[in-house]
């Protein structure tokens, strides 16, 4: 496939990138059983696409709560005899300029500017700050909505209740195990993309100028997984079909040349360019 033969998004088209929190996890949590004890600092990342017919965030970070008080607002869990508080361990750097609204705010954008949110899962690292965009259609895979609203036995406190509870009667975009063309030009397309959730989706933007970009989310969390091979450490899905949406993303960003934004990659992410500035 040559670059001629690609689709590219019209022109005026922009991918900007901000960073909605810093959190801290285990190296393994990303990595399956490698760096297992060692505990890294990651940015939550949330991106703002430019498109002519409408703008579209891909995730919305953490929520405004987390800002005052990570602890009480998250609570505190108990699971296979362990307490796990989540606002402790997960330890947030962030200020209010670091929430969604502010940060588009800066780009000078209202929430009601925003057509689409696109979220690849509903956990609260990702999800938390839907809550800002009552008037948006929420696009996500309705077996994602189905775990938020009722989580299996296997993944209790994936999900955060109160939060889903501000964003339950919202305008949803449902998507049955399938991808999506938001525009219907290939230029913003969903993929389903099951690993780190069984609804979980990834997502790709064809610019007209750098081409593609491949966002993974959970999927290839950081560079890490393509360099070694390996899946996400925190699968819920039969490993097999982990690999395979992993390995599909790899199999674009193969054939499109296309530039891959690892989601929780620290370092990674020192060589992007960040709000103001942007991909077109």
């Amino acid at each position: 496939m040559t670059r001629r033969d690609r689709i590219t998004g019209p022109e005026g088209m922009r991918l900007y990138y901000v960073v909605g929190a810093m959190l801290h996890f285990d190296q393994s949590v990303f990595t399956h059983m490698l760096g297992m004890g060692n505990t890294i600092a990651v940015p939550t990342p949330i991106f703002l696409i430019d498109h002519p017919e409408g703008k579209v965030l891909f995730e919305t970070g953490v929520h405004r709560d987390v800002v005052s008080d990570a602890v009480g607002h998250w609570g505190e869990h108990v699971l296979h005899g362990q307490t796990y508080v989540r606002g402790r361990d997960w330890a947030p750097q962030l200020t209010a300029d670091n929430l969604v609204e502010n940060q588009l705010a800066a780009l000078g954008i209202q929430p009601e500017d925003i057509r689409y949110v696109i979220q690849s899962v509903l956990i609260p690292d990702h999800a938390g700050g839907v809550r800002a965009f009552p008037k948006s259609t929420i696009i996500v895979q309705y077996r994602e909505l189905q775990d938020a609203w009722n989580p299996p036995t296997f993944m209790p406190y994936h999900y955060d209740q109160n939060e889903l509870s501000e964003i339950r009667d919202y305008n949803f975009r449902r998507l049955y195990d399938e991808d999506y063309d938001v525009f219907g030009d290939g230029s913003v397309q969903v993929l389903f993309s099951p690993a780190h959730s069984r609804g979980e989706q990834a997502l790709v933007v064809r610019l007209p100028n750098t081409g593609t970009v491949i966002m993974p989310a959970g999927v290839i969390p950081q560079k890490a997984n393509w360099d070694h091979g390996v899946t996400t450490g925190t699968p819920c899905v039969d490993p097999a079909l982990c690999e395979a949406s992993m390995r599909r993303l790899m199999r674009i960003a193969e054939l499109e040349d296309g530039m891959v934004m690892f989601h929780h990659d620290a370092e990674h992410w020192k060589t992007y360019r960040m709000a103001p500035e942007y991909y077109d």
